[in-house]
């Protein structure tokens, strides 16, 4: 039923007199133009910026102080309005509310200072339990704004600086706290609000003044209203000790006057776990799930600091951690202690942060970061940013929160919690950090026997771990190794990275039991550190193999005549570089690079490569024959071949760092030598041939390195281990037939359609076999119901010999294929690292004669690869020597233009075969620069060449198969234009 519309009221008359108006309606209408102001000032004190807020209250104080007749009206007037827009939780109201009631009380309390009975705060006490108290039955938000309103009241009194007056009474004091206690006993939300309140006020610079008398009044108060024994009250017992050491609280509320007494361990815990003691009573417990830790909690960890009872404390947070993360503790709980645990983490002092470390809680981490699925699986990860912060506010504690995790048996601590906490650590450590972590490890390596072998293992997997990550987030250590003679004995001279490569080397080349442990990642380790100036890549390496030479044991390790070829070897670095010569020395960087290479052999030689003593005795005597033969060169970079051809970042740094030096002492066989690689077929037979021509056979071929830093691949590990479209490589670029387009390289659809009909053939004949063996139709034979399964056990058996055999050939050819699709991966590779070492040498020798000499294997190369990035590699090459010579306006000069008219001509002979779109701009800008080299030599070349392009327009224009693009005669005229308008 609809409820009857309100009849409306007539509109007053305009003529009515006030007397005629109703109270309500005259006051409104009575309102002048300071009460409007008055109203937005109001306004303005619940501003959301500070400095309105606070503006706001310093002109209130104003309105109210500016007449002396009027003071007392306009004070009560205020405190009664601001008490009541305490209540109010709209925008910043009680943050301004509060500041300007706390300014009227002061100046309400200073005007009764010297009055007979002294300062009365219980009327004021009466008028705001009076203006928070609700209206009749309200619902629970609204009754807990008006409380939390009380609460900001009683704050704006104590921060009226009132209890630090002396004309307050003993009993007007007792009245305020019992009044504040009072409150607290309501609800336990707000226990927490009023014991966070206190606490603010005792820390801050007012509170800090109170007198001792005050403070143990207060204490008290709380201990009558039974608080104490509540984390608020333990909070604010830990402050006034702190603030004030003689105002102590009542007494027999702790055993010894201490809650970190042994005897209050159990106490304590429950209570700092919500009031779960039984000296609580049930009314002070929260009734709801706890979701951050008490205030409590920031008070009691700097309460660690304090030497007589650092080792309380220590006891008693195990005690609470046992207690906290035992096996029956509900997730709730954990996620608790987990926030309590980081809090921890960021406030206790660093000697005491070991103490902090508990396994249980550890334990707890590693067990809910194992699945994304478990409950605290987020919490978890809550004290793991903590020490990361912890770690870069403070590096000096990095080296605490390393050793703790890994003494807790953690030395994998990132794998087992999918983070990177140990490496972010590691990043943040201070060099001190660091070489207590190298110093356990060396510890650990050398009390291995003394444990279970394959914890010890485990754990020093971890460590090998670690170690690469210390080098690898701080490699410019290497800048402040010491490249002493001797070997490091652990001397406080030596830095964390020269005792990590000496300790390391010994393990990692000698020690049979540590070498699968330590090798792949020393390797690493090198690689990493191999960066920069030749001088500063050679640093590590050399240091590396210093603890070798001394080491006995290592060089009898050695087989056939390996020992003699590196003691050898060693001789010869001593002639060639002197690790402890001065910056300012004059070095040639021929004899670096023969160092660099030494090295490299050397421990290529220790780690039982095949062909690594050979290659070394081969490297001895091309550094003795150097000054002497003209083939050193090409015996040197047919050592750099060898090493670009294992699929490994650190050889190929070592051939880019050598091949720099030796790049302007190259002759034309050597270069010959390289542009050769290029021109081989990506094919098993390309393969074959390529490394039969090398003299490296299959055993050395790149189908199969021996090369043991890449035992273990993995992607976070890929600093040694070539990487191709983000997967390891035996020596292959990203190869796949599909990559190449028409854009780059050649087309593969014909290829991959005779790839597919081939392997459908395969499998045709396949089941051919296998149903013959059978005795069955192939599967068009749908009308035959005889599917052989009415063979019996002796049929069943004299078949197994030919399906082995079938089973056998399958297996061949599948083999077979494989090995295809390797070998052509490994050359398509093997061009790449060929193709990194001819950038070098365009780069540093684009105006030499002999630089001429890759533009055509180059354009050879865009049109032959089946790779299309190879071929964009090619091609950015020739665009890369080509604005080096514009750049520095420089070309080559030279003797006899025959030859490059020839080069010429062999260009214009590989636009006719046609090609991709980038294969003719390839052979375009090659032929463009040709002209430009002649044409700069002579102007009068230019008719030949144009004669040249004429012919080459001419055979296109009366041939339609012509295979060249038209862009080039568009782009030759374009040419032909500019340089007319420059000459």
């Amino acid at each position: 039923m609809a409820k009857p519309k309100r009849q409306r009221e007539e509109p007053m008359a305009l003529d009515n007199t006030a007397g005629d108006v109703h109270p309500a309606r005259q006051k409104r209408l009575k309102r002048t133009k300071d009460d409007i102001d008055l109203a937005a000032l109001y306004e303005e004190l619940a501003d959301e910026v500070q400095d309105v807020r606070i503006k706001a209250a310093a002109r209130l104080l104003k309105s109210i102080t500016q007449d002396p007749d009027e003071f007392e009206e306009k004070l009560d007037s205020a405190e009664k309005r601001l008490t009541r827009g305490l209540c109010s939780g709209r925008k910043a109201a009680r943050l301004g509310f509060s500041i300007a009631l706390a300014e009227v009380l002061r100046r309400k309390f200073n005007r009764s200072s010297g009055t007979a009975d002294g300062i009365m705060v219980a009327p004021t006490l009466q008028n705001i339990a009076k203006c928070t108290e609700p209206d009749g039955d309200v619902g629970g938000q609204e009754k807990r704004d008006h409380l939390l309103g009380r609460c900001f009241a009683y704050q704006a009194v104590l921060q009226s600086d009132v209890g630090l007056h002396d004309e307050l009474p003993p009993k007007q004091w007792d009245a305020l706290t019992y009044a504040i206690f009072g409150l607290a006993n309501e609800k336990a939300w707000l226990r927490r609000e009023v014991g966070s309140m206190l606490h603010d006020y005792i820390t801050s610079k007012t509170g800090s003044k109170l007198s001792d008398a005050r403070v143990f009044a207060l204490m008290e108060a709380a201990g009558r209203k039974k608080l104490l024994k509540t984390p608020e009250g333990v909070g604010l017992w830990f402050a006034t000790r702190q603030q004030f050491p003689r105002a102590n609280p009542q007494p027999k509320v702790w055993h010894h006057d201490d809650p970190l007494s042994s005897k209050e361990h159990q106490s304590l815990a429950k209570i700092m776990l919500e009031g779960d003691s039984d000296d609580v009573p049930a009314a002070k417990r929260s009734g709801s799930r706890q979701t951050f830790p008490s205030f409590a909690w920031r008070i009691m960890l700097q309460y660690w600091d304090n030497d007589d009872h650092a080792k309380h404390f220590e006891k008693f947070w195990d005690y609470f951690m046992s207690l906290v993360f035992s096996s029956s503790s509900s997730p709730e709980r954990k996620a608790i202690g987990l926030q309590i645990f980081s809090l921890a983490i960021s406030e206790v002092p660093l000697a005491e942060l070991p103490g902090v470390l508990n396994l249980q809680v550890l334990r707890c981490i590693l067990t809910q970061r194992a699945k994304a699925d478990n409950h605290l699986f987020e919490a978890a990860k809550i004290p793991l940013n903590s020490m990361v912060t912890r770690a870069k506010r403070e590096p000096g504690s990095a080296g605490v929160l390393i050793n703790e995790i890994i003494d807790k048996g953690a030395a994998n601590f990132d794998q087992l919690t999918k983070t990177k906490t140990m490496e972010s650590i590691i990043t943040a450590a201070d060099d001190r950090s660091l070489a207590s972590l190298v110093h356990k490890t060396h510890q650990t390596c050398l009390g291995r026997h003394k444990r279970n072998t394959a914890e010890v293992d485990a754990e020093l997997r971890g460590f090998s771990d670690l170690l690469l990550t210390m080098v690898r987030t701080h490699k410019d250590a290497v800048a402040t190794l010491t490249m002493a003679t001797e070997t490091l004995k652990w001397k406080e001279d030596f830095t964390w990275l020269d005792h990590l490569l000496d300790f390391l080397s010994v393990y990692a080349f000698t020690d049979k039991e540590l070498v699968p442990i330590f090798q792949p990642r020393l390797m690493s380790i090198l690689n990493t550190l191999m960066y920069g100036p030749l001088r500063q890549a050679l640093q590590a390496p050399v240091i590396i193999v210093r603890p070798l030479r001394l080491d006995g044991n290592a060089l009898n390790q050695l087989k056939g005549g390996a020992g003699a070829s590196v003691e050898k070897a060693w001789k010869c670095m001593d002639k060639m570089y002197r690790p402890n010569q001065s910056p300012n020395e004059s070095i040639i960087p021929g004899n670096e690079a023969f160092a660099l290479l030494f090295a490299l052999c050397i421990l290529q030689c220790f780690r039982h490569e095949p062909d690594a003593t050979a290659a070394l005795e081969d490297l001895i005597t091309c550094y003795e024959v150097k000054d002497s033969s003209t083939d050193a060169i090409s015996m040197i970079i047919e050592l750099l071949l060898s090493f670009i051809s294992k699929p490994s970042a650190l050889f190929r740094k070592l051939a880019e760092q050598v091949f720099t030096v030796f790049a302007p002492e190259l002759t034309a066989d050597s270069l010959q030598s390289l542009t050769d690689i290029l021109g081989q077929k990506e094919s098993l037979a390309g393969q074959q041939e390529l490394f039969d021509a090398h003299g490296d056979g299959d055993e050395e071929g790149v189908v199969e390195s021996e090369d043991d830093d890449i035992e273990a691949i993995d992607v976070e590990d890929a600093s040694d281990v070539e990487l191709i479209n983000g997967e390891p490589a035996s020596g292959s670029g990203p190869a796949d037939a599909d990559d190449s387009d028409d854009d780059a390289g050649v087309s593969t659809s014909e290829a991959e359609d005779e790839a597919t009909d081939g392997a459908e053939d395969e499998e045709a004949a396949f089941d051919k076999k296998l149903a013959e063996a059978l005795g069955t139709g192939g599967v068009e034979d749908g009308d035959s119901d005889d599917d052989g399964s009415d063979m019996d056990d002796e049929q069943m058996m004299a078949l197994e010999p030919h399906l082995a055999t079938i089973f056998k050939e399958r297996q061949k050819k599948t083999s077979k294929k494989q090995d295809k699709k390797d070998a052509k991966e490994n050359i398509i590779n093997f061009k790449n690292r060929v193709l990194d070492l001819l950038m070098i040498y365009v780069k540093t020798q684009y105006a030499e004669v002999l630089t001429l000499d890759v533009i055509l294997p180059l354009t050879n190369l865009v049109r032959t690869t089946t790779n299309k990035q190879t071929a964009e590699k090619a091609f950015g090459m020739l665009k890369q020597y080509f604005e080096a010579c514009s750049k520095n306006k420089k070309l080559p000069q030279l003797d006899n233009t025959d030859d490059v008219f020839t080069v010429l001509d062999e260009v214009y002979a590989e636009m006719k075969l046609g090609g991709s779109k980038l294969h003719a701009n390839a052979c375009s800008r090659s032929s463009l620069f040709l002209a430009r080299v002649l044409v700069a030599m002579d102007r009068e070349h230019y008719e030949r060449i144009a004669s040249m392009y004429a012919k080459l327009m001419s055979e296109w224009w009366q041939d339609k198969t012509n295979k060249v693009q038209p862009r080039v005669f568009t782009e030759w005229t374009s040419w032909s234009i500019a340089t007319r308008k420059q000459l």
